[in-house]
């Protein structure tokens, strides 16, 4: 199994009130597998992402991520983990403005010491495979929003990790750009094999062969 989750638990504090965010979640998730988080909004959908990226830590229970166990780790270790490991896709793209498309999907090999030549040459060709030959020296203002979301999935997957986190992928985007996005996806996951967890309040992406949790007011379950 790539995640192994036991009873996680995120609680957080605002002055003397508690919000338990989540409550005692296990999971699964085997590798290579295209896995859906959904629930309203507010129900713990991103608070788990951000557990299972090692972005946050559990207040209680057990998480393991490739095996790495993130809840024992320092804050070194999880930074180290996360830029081995984890690639993020978010719903506003969080593209450097000031940087153009290529620029932006180098950054993680160049975070990984990779030598600048060789890491443009790597994304250039990644964001070809994408469609966008003709748009990767254009800066995010420049780019729809469709293609500024296949540039950050470029730069999400291009270290290829072991596991992408994707946080409502689609949210900002209109039917055709979301049913592109949707498909660049799976496709990614079949022929890269990397495993994919999309939060999401949309049903309407879910595919036949996608596993499926659900996330009410904090507590999971699988459907």
């Amino acid at each position: 199994m790539l995640i192994i989750a036991e009873e996680l638990t995120k609680i957080y504090r605002r002055g003397q009130e508690k919000i338990v965010a989540l409550r005692g979640a296990s999971l699964q998730i085997s590798a290579g597998a295209f896995v859906f988080l959904v629930g309203p909004s507010g129900c713990g959908k991103s608070t788990l992402l951000h557990l299972l990226g090692g972005m946050d830590r559990p207040s209680s229970g057990q998480l393991s991520v490739n095996g790495f166990a993130l809840e024992k780790a320092s804050e070194d270790q999880l930074t180290r983990f996360r830029r081995e490991n984890i690639g993020f896709v978010f719903q506003f793209y969080n593209l450097l403005a000031s940087l153009d498309a290529l620029e932006n999907v180098t950054l993680p090999l160049l975070a990984r010491g990779e030598q600048p030549r060789r890491a443009r040459l790597v994304a250039a060709e990644l964001l070809e495979q994408m469609g966008l030959a003709s748009r990767m020296r254009h800066k995010p203002e420049e780019l729809s929003g469709g293609e500024q979301q296949r540039v950050a999935i470029a730069r999400a997957i291009i270290g290829r990790p072991a596991l992408i986190m994707a946080d409502e992928p689609t949210g900002d985007l209109d039917i055709a750009n979301t049913e592109a996005v949707m498909l660049l996806m799976h496709n990614l996951n079949k022929s890269m094999g990397v495993t994919f967890v999309v939060a999401t309040h949309n049903e309407a992406l879910i595919g036949k062969d996608d596993r499926v949790f659900e996330l009410h007011s904090g507590e999971l379950r699988q459907r």
